[in-house]
């Protein structure tokens, strides 16, 4: 429901007692304002327990990518369960995850067979699979995150954090300075930053969530995401999340 990249603080190692005890004192400081901001964010967001009473959900959008047109279909389920359906071209590509193995259905390879995926693109499913995004019990998941400070972008005020997971990519989120909300959120890759640039926020059942979402990597445009409906706790068959056998 609340997806998004994370990053984190670099730890520096000090010689000098009294240095260290400054840096201990300044990094209780920066976790504190930091745990503030995420409670900010997930109030701002409908509230940590109407959250969590979301099981099931169902995003239907419209999307342009790289000048054609396509439907985006996502389903998810609590706690690590997702599909995506795209529809392009006349042709349909799915690819989920369904808590064990991330897999995938492309025909515009030429076949519209199941595979099992691997490498970066397994991680990037797995790592999105999260239903409730890295700053739910941040430290739980093995996040760390940095407060980088205030900036501006777009003419608006945002709080910068950073959040680093072990054998996770480094992501940055922008929190709107006024709303809490997030307004952009970056993944670092050995390919450059993917960005998601996140606005439109409406009430869906008491919960914000994003009607727009702008892609860019590094700087470039790739494509548009406008959700056109958004269902909490439909009924979904697990089938729906599992490989279809070949």
């Amino acid at each position: 429901m609340s997806r998004m990249p994370a990053t984190a603080a670099l730890i520096s190692a000090v010689a000098l007692v009294a240095a260290g005890l400054a840096g201990q004192t300044g990094s209780a400081q920066s976790s504190s304002k930091v745990d503030d901001l995420i409670a900010k964010n997930l109030r701002a967001k409908g509230g940590l327990e109407k959250l969590r009473a979301v099981q099931t959900s169902k995003q239907i959008s419209h999307m342009t990518v790289q000048g054609m047109d396509g439907t985006l279909t996502m389903y998810g389920r609590r706690p690590n369960l997702t599909r995506q359906e795209i529809s392009v071209s006349g042709q349909v590509i799915i690819n989920a995850f369904d808590g064990t193995t991330p897999w995938l259905i492309n025909p515009l390879t030429g076949s519209s067979a199941p595979i099992i995926i691997s490498g970066p693109q397994a991680d990037a499913i797995r790592d999105q699979s999260d239903f409730d995004g890295p700053l739910v019990d941040y430290r739980t998941k093995g996040y760390t995150i940095e407060l980088v400070g205030l900036e501006t972008m777009n003419g608006k005020k945002v709080q910068h954090l950073k959040l680093t997971g072990k054998n996770k990519p480094v992501q940055h989120c922008y929190l709107d300075n006024d709303t809490g909300l997030e307004a952009k959120i970056v993944t670092e890759s050995p390919a450059g930053q993917l960005e998601q640039e996140l606005s439109d926020y409406r009430d869906v059942d008491g919960l914000k969530v994003p009607f727009s979402i702008r892609t860019l990597s590094n700087g470039a445009v790739m494509g548009q995401i406008t959700v056109d409906k958004v269902e909490l706790n439909p009924t979904l068959d697990d089938s729906l999340f599992k490989m279809p056998v070949k």
